[in-house]
């Protein structure tokens, strides 16, 4: 989408291109985050699968951590959403931050403002 999409189907029928360029990709990501939504799992699927044709797996890392951090006060949602993308994310390998350790403060230094 070139400025502002007119619906949030709309939007998400970029990730069905084929050709997704990793600019593209990275943009997108930030402007469904900086909508007041969280995206649909489907939608999020879509991300998942333009990453791998990118290669870029940090990226999903990323917007996994973006869907966690707009529900700070509401881990049921995240559960669900992960819940929602496990069978995708078994076949293109990808695991959560936590799974990582990535919200794992090193020892001494306290919890993660995360």
């Amino acid at each position: 989408c070139s400025g502002s999409c007119g619906s949030y189907a709309e939007f998400g029928k970029q990730w069905y291109q084929r050709r997704v360029r990793g600019f593209e990709l990275r943009r997108g990501c930030n402007i469904i985050h900086d909508m007041d939504l969280i995206p649909e799992p489907t939608l999020v699927e879509e991300m998942f699968r333009a990453c791998r044709r990118l290669n870029d797996y940090p990226m999903t890392i990323r917007i996994l951590e973006c869907i966690k951090d707009k529900l700070p006060y509401d881990p049921v949602v995240y559960k669900w959403m992960v819940q929602e993308l496990t069978p995708i994310m078994g076949e293109l390998g990808i695991k959560t931050p936590d799974e990582l350790g990535l919200h794992i403060a090193p020892e001494g230094k306290g919890p993660l403002p995360y």
